[in-house]
């Protein structure tokens, strides 16, 4: 028979650090739960000097006065030299309430996101019976890119989980944020070949 903790003993636990620190194992580096993604994880560092680089790669404007901006990220560990970089998609919502928010894409996630707008800016209607169609593509970092519609094919980009900013594309713009992406995987494969 398992006996386990009330639920305010294990939260009590976790908040004090009653339990230990979460160790590495041979070697294997370990994220927390509440980083996402490895560029999180890497700018929450505490206890090291974090130096980072960004860059702009360029805005998409979206409709309504909405944009996508996207920038390389390189954060390096001052006292290590490890690295870890990516980009961060920042999405601009406009309208009656503006919201802005920001996802980090891993440099790992950035091809299989460009491999994705391939593919969801050819589907259409066709790919269901039913009247209305949705394809979603979601990152780590919770960025979104859909393309969604009945008669027509819309697309939007998304980003954040409890107050997403989203902006409103069209299907022919998702060309020019994958190429964005595009240079920037260019950009931070240059700056790590060196």
């Amino acid at each position: 028979m398992k006996i386990r903790a009330p639920f305010w003993i294990a939260l009590w636990g976790l908040a004090t650090g009653a339990f230990g620190e979460i160790q590495p194992s041979a070697g294997v580096l370990q994220y927390p739960q509440q980083s996402k993604t490895k560029l999180e994880w890497f700018q929450a560092k505490t206890g090291a000097v974090i130096v980072m680089g960004s860059g702009e790669v360029g805005t998409l404007p979206g409709q309504a006065g909405s944009a996508v901006a996207v920038e390389t990220r390189e954060f390096t560990d001052a006292g290590t030299g490890a690295k870890q970089s990516g980009v961060c998609i920042k999405v601009k919502e406009a309208g009656q309430v503006e919201r802005e928010s920001a996802s980090y894409v891993d440099l790992d996630e950035i091809e299989p996101l460009i491999q994705a707008i391939d593919y969801i800016s050819t589907v259409n209607n066709k790919v269901t019976k039913l009247a209305w169609f949705e394809a979603d593509y979601r990152t780590r970092g919770d960025l979104t890119v859909t393309t969604f519609g009945k008669t027509e094919t819309s697309a939007a980009i998304k980003s954040g989980a409890y107050a997403p900013a989203t902006a409103s594309i069209s299907v022919k713009d998702l060309a020019t944020f994958k190429n964005l992406l595009q240079s920037a995987l260019v950009s931070l494969e240059a700056v790590k070949a060196r």
